[in-house]
């Protein structure tokens, strides 16, 4: 954003404790605070720093209502975003598109065992896998074999594979002291993925880039064969701003959604450097500086190694 237009100011605020990245204007630390008491820290920010544009990440859904000294950004509708935060009410809303990832939700350890039940009496020859039903970054994702040694997760945790009668028995485990957070169950889906990257207006897309993630390395692509189901997904939950679409080849080669990231990926930066414009224009964007008939369609096709980005950025960040 600084680099498309030098007259912004770029304040970024992290968790107590995270990393200050050099390249805002300026980073500063959150307290770790209630809902309630956050909203009304953020609107002390607000007025202390003079900030003309707010963009929340965090406890986004209590800021709908907060009435603000400021424009505050929102990435769609506050209906839309609870949907799209909830994986099974996500699941719900996409099911009559061919795209669509069946999900069925488990609240307890018995709810989930009967619901393996009955996944594998549906198509035993698939892997069911397991997600919390509200969280991010891949946490708590787990597939669960009923072939594997029951030791497996603690020999290879790195493969999130763990025999489905042991998993069931820790969640029984974990009962007796508190509900287990509910889980959504569904088909693992052996990939790749596909990371759309998109800069939406009013649930128009106005450019993307589509990523394909493999192990070290990653392709990026505008156009992209995808690019229809995301607008429908983009036009669906008027989606505005950057924001990010999770797809997933399944076994049987077709293309399913997993999610939509209300945010911009920790990814979209790869593409910046090979012309995209993504977060260039978003900022465009955000400050007036742009309108939506200004913003151009990203033409790129390139593929990469992702070690190599990181250490470029790692080592610009230690400059």
């Amino acid at each position: 954003m600084l680099a498309a237009d030098s007259s912004l100011e770029v304040l970024v605020s992290v968790g107590e404790g995270r990393l200050a990245y050099s390249g805002p204007t300026e980073t500063f630390e959150e307290l770790n605070l209630e809902p309630s008491e956050y909203v009304d820290w953020v609107r002390d920010q607000i007025a202390q720093r003079q900030i003309d544009v707010f963009v929340p990440t965090r406890l986004r859904e209590h800021f709908y209502d907060a009435n603000l000294p400021c424009r505050v950004h929102f990435p769609c509708s506050r209906s839309n975003f609870l949907v799209i935060e909830d994986k099974q009410a996500f699941s719900d809303a996409t099911a009559n598109e061919p795209f669509h990832l069946p999900t069925w939700p488990a609240s307890s350890a018995d709810e989930l065992e009967e619901r393996l039940a009955l996944f594998r009496a549906w198509h035993d020859e698939s892997l069911p896998c397991v997600k919390p039903r509200k969280g991010v970054n891949g946490h708590g994702f787990w597939k669960l074999p009923k072939d594997v040694a029951p030791s497996a997760h603690l020999l290879h945790p790195e493969f999130h594979t763990m025999r489905s009668d042991v998993f069931i028995a820790a969640l029984r485990i974990q009962e007796r002291e508190e509900p287990i957070a509910p889980l959504v169950l569904m088909d693992y889906l052996p990939g790749p993925e596909i990371s759309f990257d998109v800069l939406a207006h009013e649930g128009q897309i106005l450019k993307y880039v589509a990523r394909t993630k493999f192990d070290r390395r990653q392709s990026i692509q505008s156009p992209h064969f995808l690019e229809s189901e995301a607008a429908v997904l983009a036009a669906r939950f008027m989606l505005h701003g950057l924001v990010n679409l999770q797809f997933r080849k399944a076994a049987d080669g077709s293309w399913k959604i997993l999610e939509i990231n209300a945010r911009p990926a920790g990814g979209s930066i790869y593409a910046e450097d090979y012309g995209a414009g993504l977060i260039a224009d978003w900022g465009g964007l955000l400050s007036s500086r742009l309108t939506a008939n200004d913003i151009k369609p990203a033409k790129i096709d390139i593929e990469f190694e992702t070690t190599r980005i990181r250490r470029l950025i790692e080592k610009k960040e230690a400059a």
